[in-house]
């Protein structure tokens, strides 16, 4: 009797393991497809410190993990090539002042001078219309008008050269002082864009990789250190086969979830559901499987939820 009942206790527990193993197994395989059950990472809003010019850097002055606010200073650099652009730009300002005044004195002169030259035009040739007069009715000599017409061409000759210098000083003026308030703009920006060496943190946040060293030379657009925003949600990934979708499986904006974080279960909902089907995370790869590819979902947690920490592995349910 005794035999009998540890055979049938064997054979029961031996039974419920298989169920138990089949029941797993079949979970595995129908988890994402048949109802909703995804994987996700907590992460927050993408930034990076990254100079817009080769520079090298001095010194680093936060460290990963630590929560920055906007504008804090993170790294201080040095830069050659901005040092060079900065001296370059205040020699050519330096020229265009130079050549400015010396155009401004020159137009000056030419408008003190050019009422004398049509002051003189105007004599000239009235002197000349009164000679004209005299030599047709036979009172003034040949040479004497002649002398009249060379005074009144110099006359004419004088002021209009004075007039269409006047000109050109304006246009001059006029360009020259455009070009330097573009160039005086151009240094005011380089300036305030290379700081004194300050790079600044571009979010409220947190750094989450330090991608240099002090001494370290970045080439232009490289990022020397990477920060995740203060506002913390999860991107998870469902498979895009679904079956039964019409039944109640539908990952539509606005639907509520479960955030497993294996601590504990959190809330949230959809609020964005992703047109485009991209590879998992290296992380989320299953061994000995292909590279699959499934579609992308946002979730927010619930207000009054307090997220997990930073690339928190989670479950969706």
């Amino acid at each position: 009797m005794e035999t009998f009942v540890t055979r049938t206790a064997i054979k029961w527990a031996y039974l419920l393991a298989l169920i138990a193993g089949l029941a797993w197994f079949g979970n595995w395989l129908a988890a994402g497809y048949i109802y909703p059950q995804g994987e996700g990472i907590v992460i927050g809003e993408p930034a990076v410190v990254a100079a817009e010019f080769t520079a090298t850097v001095k010194s680093i002055q936060v460290q990963i993990g630590q929560e920055v606010a906007k504008g804090d200073r993170v790294v201080q650099i040095t830069s050659q090539s901005m040092a060079e652009s900065h001296a370059r730009l205040i020699a050519e300002s330096v020229q265009r002042s130079a050549k400015l005044a010396e155009m401004k004195i020159r137009n000056e002169i030419v408008n003190a001078t050019l009422s004398s030259a049509e002051t003189r035009e105007r004599v000239a040739s009235e002197g000349q219309d009164r000679l004209n007069t005299l030599y047709d009715k036979g009172y003034a000599p040949n040479i004497t008008r002649t002398e009249a017409a060379v005074q009144a061409y110099a006359g004419t000759q004088a002021a209009e050269a004075l007039r269409a210098e006047k000109r050109e000083l304006t246009d001059q003026l006029r360009q020259l002082l455009k070009a330097s308030e573009a160039a005086d703009s151009v240094l005011s920006d380089l300036i305030a864009l290379f700081d004194s060496g300050q790079m600044r943190a571009p979010i409220v946040g947190t750094i989450s990789a330090i991608f240099v060293s002090p001494g370290s030379v970045v080439r232009a657009g490289d990022p020397m250190l990477e920060m995740v925003g203060e506002h913390r949600f999860v991107i998870s990934w469902f498979p895009v086969a679904r079956l039964f979708g019409s039944y109640g499986y539908d990952l539509a904006v606005g639907r509520a979830v479960r955030v497993d974080t294996g601590h504990g279960v959190l809330m949230g909902k959809i609020v964005h559901v992703s047109t485009v089907a991209g590879p998992l995370p290296r992380e989320f790869h299953k061994s000995f499987v292909p590279t699959e590819r499934q579609q992308f979902i946002r979730i927010e947690f619930d207000e009054g939820v307090v997220p997990p920490p930073y690339f928190t592995k989670v479950s969706i349910r």
